[in-house]
Formats: C-alpha cells, sequence, structure tokens
C-alpha cells in the first residue's frame, strides 16, 4: 500500500522500471475510484429524496407536475446506465493494470476534468446541480481530484516505463 501512495506522487522521481510501472499502475486505481463515484451518485438516485428533486426540477422547466411512470423510467435507465459505467471502469482499470499505457490515463484524465468542472459549476449554479445535496457534490470533487492526481502521475509512470524499456532494448 505504501509504495502505491508513493507511485500516486506525480512529483516523484521514476528512475528505474519498477517505480515507472508502479506509477503507470496507479491510473488503475484513479479508474476504480471514479467507479466508486458512479456507484455513490447511482445509490443516491435511488433514493426518495433524488425523485423529489428530479420532480422539483422537471416541474421548474416545464411548468407540469412529472409523470411518476416516466420519472420511475428514467431511474431505471439511469441505473442501468451507471452500472454498464461501473463495469467498464472496471473492466478498463483491468486493463491498465495488466499492460500500463499512456492511452487510458490521457483518456480518463479528460473525462475526470469534464467531471470536476461540471462538479464546481454546480457549486455556483444551484440549477445545474440536479438537485443534489452539498455532501454528494463536495464527495464527487474529492475523489475526482484525488483520482485526477493518480492519471497524472500515470500519464508520467507510462512514459517513463517507456523510455526506460526502449532504452534497455536500445542498449542490449
Amino acid at each position: 500500500m505504501t509504495d502505491l501512495i508513493k507511485a500516486m506522487n506525480p512529483t516523484a522521481p521514476l528512475t528505474n522500471e519498477e517505480t515507472a510501472l508502479a506509477a503507470a499502475r496507479v491510473s488503475a486505481v484513479g479508474m476504480v475510484i471514479g467507479a466508486i463515484n458512479q456507484v455513490v451518485a447511482g445509490w443516491y438516485s435511488t433514493t426518495p429524496a433524488a425523485a423529489e428533486g428530479a420532480a422539483r426540477m422537471v416541474e421548474q422547466f416545464t411548468g407540469q407536475a412529472p409523470d411518476a411512470a416516466a420519472m420511475a423510467q428514467q431511474t431505471q435507465t439511469g441505473l442501468i446506465v451507471t452500472g454498464v459505467f461501473v463495469v467498464l471502469h472496471l473492466i478498463l482499470a483491468a486493463v491498465q493494470w495488466r499492460k500500463p499505457n499512456q492511452v487510458l490515463p490521457i483518456l480518463f484524465l479528460v473525462l475526470v476534468i469534464w467531471g470536476l468542472g461540471t462538479s464546481l459549476i454546480s457549486l455556483f449554479v444551484p440549477a445545474f446541480s440536479a438537485g443534489q445535496p452539498m455532501w454528494l457534490t463536495a464527495l464527487t470533487i474529492v475523489l475526482l481530484l484525488i483520482a485526477a492526481i493518480a492519471h497524472i502521475a500515470a500519464i508520467r509512470g507510462a512514459s517513463a516505463l517507456d523510455k526506460i524499456r526502449t532504452s534497455a532494448a536500445q542498449n542490449y
């Protein structure tokens, strides 16, 4: 566990293959953190408070009372989509752990920055928060910041790993 925490340091020196590999694998941890964030948000969407907030938002924007059956169907669809994204996060985390590369950390860093942006906007524009409670927004921001640090460290680690392996192959 200590090695993993050391590998998450985006400023750590990556002088050998072992430390570079550990840093490159940290993105998998960031992906699992993203999956945890998705699970918590999915769980919250099933609570009565979330349903009430969504109904209030529909009424605010359309001026009509929402259809309860349609709202239940949207919640069900949202849970299925959340489940698919969680499974995708976990599969890609396993891929990154087994074969570290730069593509997945870059992709997930972009997605994390997008998520951070939307979460920060929801702090200042209440209509954009879709009735999410402050604790969920704060948890999302904290988890996404940790994931961003992990992905940045992984990009550095994968780059250093590639350079170390290329140098070793040329000197062989």
